[in-house]
């Protein structure tokens, strides 16, 4: 296999929507015991549920994969994936912005927590800050709804 991987994008969860709303409600569970100091405030990003993100490995070669997103701040990006991933892997995740064009982004893999299953929630931290209006309607990232901010 190539330094890149694979040329499809691998789906490791393969969740039903049955599925996805029993790891949901775990998810806000495990939401209100979250703990850390964090810069901004994480805006739930649901709406699109499948991102697309390549992961580098130990061996330095590159995974590609399908997960569900989580949350969004202008520092980083929180997914569901269905394997652990070490802490300090680089990553790229790409997503669409508001206007439909593609959006690559570059950072590192700050957290890999299981949360049930084999179910991972990863944490990623950009390399640049993003703009989230971007990415996020400004209704949507003045909501109620955020998740909590700790510290």
């Amino acid at each position: 296999m190539a330094k890149d991987g694979p040329t499809q994008f691998i789906d490791t969860l393969k969740l039903s929507d049955e599925q996805w709303s029993e790891l949901s409600d775990e998810l806000k569970r495990f939401s209100s015991s979250d703990g850390g100091q964090r810069k901004h405030k994480r805006i739930p990003f649901r709406t699109l549920s499948q991102i697309a993100v390549t992961i580098q490995k130990p061996d330095e070669s590159w995974s590609k994969y399908i997960v569900r997103s989580r949350d969004l701040s202008p520092g980083g990006i929180g997914f569901i994936h269905g394997s652990y991933v070490h802490t300090g892997s680089p990553c790229r995740v790409i997503l669409k912005d508001l206007s439909g064009e593609l959006a690559c982004l570059e950072g590192v893999v700050r957290r890999c927590d299981l949360l049930l299953g084999r179910a991972h929630i990863i944490g990623v931290k950009f390399n640049e800050e993003i703009v989230l209006t971007n990415f996020i309607s400004p209704n949507e990232t003045d909501a109620d709804e955020r998740l909590p901010e700790a510290g």
